[in-house]
């Protein structure tokens, strides 16, 4: 789908920082029980900048996992939550909550004597670099509206102005898939999906469970400044995307294997009532695939072999498993062996 020497090139030059990543995911798996689709969902989720969004009942860790992630990253301090830190926002929304408590409140000082009102917005959401919204889709259709250009323009309208965000990466918690067409909007988007379940009744997991929460819960976490950059260099990753795709050297070929396997599964996916696939959704997830792909050379060291670096039914496989509306096991499972053209 891709030019292999072009894939190659960028796992060989970004490495270093993949590698990182590779890191973190081993950090957070060694941390939490039973998610490890989670947490390479989170993975995908950081290296794209694209927006998650964690599905499933209380209790499952979907919040521990995020300020995890900002912990070892250092974007913030997990023991000690009083302190403030202006790359991380974090926020738990109800119908009751006001814009100004996202956004920042106006200056009714400054109204009163300059005849002009500013915005407080030191370390609110605007600014942060890691945006997480629990229980997002409780918020008012203010919030709502404002959080659709959050994910998809990057900017945010205040008033007459328009002024672009700091975000690289939002996550939201939900406990319920929204039905609604208005809900339905900021659903889709929300590019990957990863349900979280409470552990099986079988002993070995809980097992795993109780001691890896234990050790969560009642101890210290230890500090790392070797991933203080990890954001930075992500960044950089991507715009080097973006400038080579302007370049025309990242475009995807019209023909190949890998369009016959996709469009099968979207197919599928629409045949099964799985998802609606919407054109804004199928761009991005090729994205997130190759994105895969370059992640899988890397942690593999095949970029330091000979051989093409092309895309597969691998990648295909992401589609199932993080891209649909709701979960079918069989249909899924269907699907995955599609996937093996």
């Amino acid at each position: 789908m891709f030019n292999p020497k072009v894939i190659r090139i960028l796992a060989e030059k970004y490495a270093p920082t993949f590698k990182k990543l590779s890191q973190v995911e081993t950090l957070l798996n060694q941390r939490f029980a039973n998610i490890e689709k989670t947490v390479r969902a989170l993975i995908l989720s950081i290296a794209s900048g694209e927006p998650m969004l964690l599905i499933g009942p209380p209790g499952t860790g979907k919040s521990r996992l995020i300020r995890a992630f900002c912990g070892i990253t250092g974007l913030l301090d997990e023991d000690d939550p009083t302190r403030d830190h202006q790359d991380y926002f974090e926020y738990l929304l109800t119908p009751f909550t006001e814009p100004g408590e996202l956004f920042g409140f106006y200056d009714i000082r400054s109204a009163m004597e300059e005849k002009e009102l500013k915005r407080i917005d030191k370390n609110m959401m605007q600014n942060a670099r890691i945006v997480y919204l629990d229980e997002v889709f409780n918020g008012s259709s203010a919030i709502l509206n404002s959080l659709l250009a959050f994910l998809n323009e990057r900017i945010f309208h205040d008033r007459s102005l328009r002024k672009p965000v700091a975000m690289e990466c939002l996550f939201g918690a939900t406990n319920f898939i929204p039905e609604t067409p208005e809900l339905k909007a900021v659903f889709d988007r929300f590019l990957i999906r990863s349900y979280m379940e409470n552990v099986e009744s079988e002993p070995e997991k809980i097992s795993q469970l109780i001691r890896k929460g234990w050790k969560e819960t009642f101890s210290f976490h230890p500090k790392f400044n070797e991933f203080n950059k990890l954001l930075d260099e992500l960044k950089a990753f991507r715009d080097t995307i973006k400038s080579i795709t302007a370049k025309g050297h990242l475009i995807p070929d019209e023909t190949g294997e890998f369009y016959r396997g996709i469009t099968q599964l979207i197919h599928y996916s629409r045949q099964y009532e799985l998802s609606e696939m919407s054109n804004r959704r199928l761009v991005k997830m090729v994205f997130i695939m190759m994105i895969d792909r370059i992640y899988k050379a890397v942690i593999s060291d095949e970029y330091k072999q000979e051989g093409e670096i092309k895309m597969s039914s691998v990648q295909l496989e992401l589609l199932p498993l993080y891209f649909l509306d709701r979960q079918d096991e069989e249909a899924q499972r269907q699907m995955i062996a599609a996937a093996g053209f």
